[in-house]
C-alpha cells in the first residue's frame, strides 16, 4: 500500500459520505469473541463458520460495485490482560486485510466491535473501561496513522449501558465519543484531520435522534453511525422468536416507516451538517420469503442513498459465497449497483 497517497480534497464531510457510495461488512470474521474453538489469535477469523479472508474476496467485492468496506474487529481476546498491548499476529492480520482493501481503492472503516462486552460496563467503572479503551485506540491510531483518509476510525459498535436509562446512556456514550475524538486528534501522523465515525446510542435511530441527550463533539470531520434492522420481526426474528415474527415485507406501511426513519436522520443530523453512515443493515435468511428479503435489502439501500446516507450491508457469510465468489441471492448485487448508480453520480 502506498502510504504517501494524497488525500482526496472534499469540500466537507458530506461529500466524503457521498463518495463512499454503498458498502459491505466483512462480518463474523475479524469480530468473533470468546471462542472455545480458537487456540491462537488467527484461529478467531474462522471461529464463526467463515473461511479465511482472501485478497480475491476483497477484489470481488470491489468488482460488484461497492465503494466502502467496514472491518468489524474485536480486540479483547487479542491483548495482554495487564498492559493491553495488542498481540502482534492479530494486529498484523488486521493490517494485511486493511491493506488489501486500501489497495482496491475502498474507503475502509475500522472499529472496536464486540468489545462492547466490556465497554458496556462503563457506567460502573468508567476509569477502568477508558484505560483499556484508550490503550487500544492509541495503538490502532499509531499503527494506521500513516494511512490516507480513506481509512476511517469508528469509535465503537452497538454499545448499551444497563440499568441507567436512555438519557444517562446517551450522556455516557457522548462522553466516550468525545474522548475518542480528542485521543485520535492528538495521536499524531495523519490523524489530526482523519474522518471519524461516532456511534449513536445502541446505534438506534429513535434513541439517538430523540430527546435523550445524544450530543457530538465540535469537530467538522465526524459522521454518525446508526444501524437498521427494522422491523425486527422481519429483519431479525424467526418463527420461534417470542416477541413476534413476520415472513413478508413490502407493504405501503413498510415503505412509509422506512422513509420516516431515514427522514429522522436527515432532520436530526444531515440538515445540521453532520453526515450519517448506516454502518449495518440486513435481514436474516431463516423463515423469510426470499423475494421480500431481497426487496428489503434493496429498498433500505435506496432510501439511504436518497437522503445522502451511505448504507453498509451486513454480511455474516449469507450474502456472498466467499469460496466461489458469487452472490447467494440471484440479482442482489446487480440491484444494489443499480441503486447506487441512480443516486451517486
Amino acid at each position: 500500500m502506498d502510504i504517501k497517497e494524497k488525500d482526496a480534497d472534499f469540500k466537507n464531510t458530506a461529500e466524503l459520505v457521498k463518495a463512499m457510495g454503498i458498502g459491505w461488512n466483512l462480518g463474523n470474521t475479524l469480530d468473533p469473541i470468546n471462542s472455545s474453538k480458537a487456540k491462537t489469535d488467527l484461529d478467531y477469523e474462522t471461529a464463526w463458520h467463515n473461511v479465511r479472508t482472501t485478497k480475491e474476496l476483497i477484489s470481488f467485492v470491489k468488482s460488484e460495485g461497492f465503494d466502502t468496506i467496514r472491518l468489524p474487529v474485536t480486540w479483547i481476546n487479542h491483548i495482554d490482560p495487564e498492559s493491553y498491548k495488542i498481540n502482534k499476529p492479530w494486529l498484523d492480520r488486521v493490517r494485511e486485510i486493511t491493506d488489501w482493501c486500501m489497495d482496491e481503492g475502498f474507503y475502509v472503516i475500522l472499529n472496536l466491535h464486540h468489545d462492547e462486552e466490556w465497554i458496556n460496563t462503563a457506567q460502573a467503572d468508567y476509569e477502568g473501561v477508558m484505560k483499556r479503551y484508550k490503550a487500544l485506540w492509541e495503538q490502532i491510531a499509531s499503527e494506521f496513522g500513516d494511512y490516507s483518509h480513506r481509512l476511517i476510525f469508528e469509535s465503537m459498535n452497538e454499545v448499551e449501558f444497563k440499568d441507567i436509562g436512555e438519557a444517562k446512556g446517551c450522556e455516557l456514550i457522548s462522553r466516550i465519543n468525545t474522548e475518542f475524538t480528542s485521543l485520535i486528534r492528538n495521536s499524531g501522523k495523519r490523524n489530526a484531520d482523519r474522518y471519524l465515525l461516532l456511534a449513536g446510542y445502541r446505534t438506534d435511530i429513535d434513541i439517538t435522534c430523540g430527546e435523550s441527550g445524544f450530543v457530538l463533539p465540535n469537530d467538522d470531520r465526524i459522521t454518525v453511525s446508526l444501524h437498521y434492522y427494522s422491523p425486527s420481526e422481519f429483519a431479525i426474528a424467526n418463527k420461534k422468536t417470542s416477541y413476534g415474527y413476520q415472513r413478508t415485507w413490502g407493504t405501503e406501511k413498510d415503505f412509509e416507516y422506512l422513509d420516516g426513519q431515514m427522514k429522522k436522520l436527515k432532520d436530526r443530523f444531515i440538515d445540521k451538517g453532520i453526515p450519517v453512515i448506516l454502518g449495518e443493515y440486513g435481514c436474516t435468511l431463516r423463515d423469510k420469503d426470499l423475494d421480500c428479503r431481497k426487496l428489503y435489502l434493496i429498498k433500505v439501500a435506496e432510501y439511504c442513498l436518497k437522503y445522502g446516507i451511505c448504507p453498509l450491508l451486513w454480511d455474516n457469510g449469507e450474502e456472498i459465497d466467499r469460496i466461489n465468489l458469487r452472490w447467494r441471492t440471484e440479482g442482489l448485487g446487480e440491484a444494489l449497483r443499480e441503486a447506487k448508480n441512480k443516486y451517486v453520480k
